[in-house]
């Protein structure tokens, strides 16, 4: 048996980033490290979510309800919290709260087919930065043009793009905005905004966003010690 050392605060919002993609997930544990990849139903979005820390063991453990161990965690009410880990649960032992988080074998979650090693690999021909509230004001405004739920990204006149439409059905309304001045020239990068509502975006003011001519675009969001990668794919034209 081993111990599992946590700061709540911090793996409570790498817990929750993962938990509105999805219910469950492999979580990597090695030593000053720990991470998970997850993907959306679809597998149009990947997030490869990791925490630095000093975490002293070196574990893979199979967590089968996120939702069920943030709660718990809360009923901690201290800032740090010490599990110790078995082969099948993370246990905990306080003063007047003791739990048991029981932990999936190996083999019932299936690991998402994108690798850590692909996701490194891969490389981005545009980067931008985004600040949280234009996203936000983006997604509410997109419950106005209901016949939409795409975003359309590109460049033009030297300035980014952004279009609520769906170019491929007749007459849908539209709204665009006229983004910042840019150095590059881009075509359209579509994203699925049911994948922009599932990006945790927390405390941070801005968020990174790359793009390549492949089609592949990245979110990236930093906070203290926990990195957030979307992976997303662009629809097709």
């Amino acid at each position: 048996m081993s111990n599992l050392n946590l700061n709540i605060r911090e793996f409570n919002r790498f817990l929750n980033s993962l938990s509105k993609i999805n219910n469950s997930a492999i979580l990597e544990v090695d030593k000053d490290k720990m991470y998970s990849i997850i993907n959306s139903e679809d597998r149009s979005l990947f997030l490869w979510a990791e925490l630095g820390g000093d975490f002293g063991i070196n574990e893979s453990l199979n967590l089968p309800s996120l939702p069920k161990l943030s709660n718990a965690l809360d009923m901690i009410g201290t800032p740090d919290v010490i599990f110790e880990v078995s082969s099948n649960c993370l246990q905990y032992k306080g003063q007047g709260l003791k739990f048991k988080y029981h932990l999936y074998d190996d083999g019932i979650l299936t690991k998402p087919k994108v690798t850590l090693s692909k996701i490194e690999s891969l490389t981005y021909d545009y980067e931008f930065e985004l600040g949280k509230g234009f996203v936000k004001t983006l997604l509410k405004n997109s419950s106005i043009f209901k016949d939409t739920n795409k975003l359309y990204i590109y460049t033009e006149d030297g300035h980014l793009v952004w279009s609520l439409a769906d170019k491929t059905i007749p007459n849908t309304d539209a709204m665009t905005v006229i983004g910042d001045e840019v150095d590059f020239e881009m075509d359209e990068f579509i994203l699925n905004l049911d994948n922009m509502r599932l990006v945790d975006f927390g405390t941070e003011n801005f968020l990174t966003f790359r793009i390549n001519k492949n089609g592949i675009g990245s979110l990236l969001l930093h906070s203290d010690n926990l990195t957030l990668n979307y992976i997303i794919s662009s629809l097709q034209k």
